[in-house]
């Protein structure tokens, strides 16, 4: 009966974590209950910091839509090469397509806004907004790994290193870690280094967005702790989360060894940014 039973569970788990299946739950929720009064629920942070498995966590929940970043409708969809490529439409169209949808949340993953994350949460005062951050470490053996022969460390990064500020690389950086970055550019001679300041760039766009409605969340509490961090959530977005949901995470170790040494002067700012983003935590 114990083996029956733990086949069942792991067909029911199976299903319930489909993301086409999920998708059509989803659909038939909005029709059968739709929402009068849509609200948001925004990601940010900096990319392969866990944004996808932190929405997929949430996504599930059949009255939540999610929306992968970039995808149509509330993401302009220009060229790579386009300064816009995957930012969020003006805030007035992200209006007018919440209003237009059925599901009582909007889950929406706009990485390249992440700077923008109080002026968004102003804009839409029924939000709530989650900053998930993860090591540095994992972050650029991620950002090597997933990057490797799509976008090269130093002309992905040029925007940043130049300070373009028509660029979301740059934008909204705080005067503080724009002389770090000037100061320290010539040290990032690899990759890894390259990427460590891209890491330190992007989370401390944090302490940039004091807002109430706004949480910072460690990746690797989510995935140690996910029943309590399934409670956090939904007590922050308001929504009963099924415990289930609590199995979705999976914690994906990247055990090898930086191919590059940090240079010390980033390292060490690495490791007071990572104490800084630890004590800002809300799990």
């Amino acid at each position: 009966m114990s083996t029956l039973s733990a086949s069942v569970g792991q067909w029911y788990w199976k299903v319930l974590s489909s993301y086409k299946v999920n998708k059509v739950r989803t659909w038939c929720h909005g029709v059968l209950q739709p929402c009068k009064d849509p609200r948001i629920v925004w990601v940010f942070g900096c990319q392969r910091s866990g944004t996808t498995m932190l929405r997929n966590f949430i996504g599930f929940d059949p009255r939540v839509n999610d929306q992968g970043e970039g995808d149509p409708p509330f993401f302009q969809q220009l060229p790579v090469e386009n300064l816009q490529y995957l930012r969020l439409h003006p805030d007035a169209e992200v209006a007018r397509l919440l209003a237009a949808q059925r599901s009582q949340v909007v889950l929406l993953k706009p990485l390249h806004d992440s700077q923008r994350a109080s002026s968004l949460l102003n804009a839409f005062p029924r939000s709530k907004g989650i900053w998930i951050f993860r090591h540095y470490r994992e972050v650029i053996l991620s950002h090597l790994t997933y990057y490797k022969g799509r976008y090269e460390a130093f002309p992905y990064l040029r925007d940043l290193f130049e300070m373009n500020q028509e660029s979301w690389k740059a934008e909204g950086l705080g005067g503080e870690m724009r002389s770090f970055i000037l100061e320290n550019k010539a040290l990032a001679t690899t990759p890894t280094a390259a990427f460590a300041l891209f890491w330190l760039a992007r989370n401390s766009l944090l302490f940039d967005q004091d807002h109430p409605d706004l949480i910072a969340v460690n990746y690797h509490s989510l995935v140690e702790q996910p029943a309590r961090s399934l409670e956090l959530l939904g007590r922050h977005i308001a929504l009963d989360l099924n415990d289930a949901y609590a199995r979705f995470p999976q914690r994906v170790d990247r055990e090898k060894p930086l191919p590059d040494a940090i240079p010390d002067p980033i390292l060490d700012a690495c490791e007071k940014m990572w104490q800084r983003l630890k004590s800002r935590s809300a799990i």
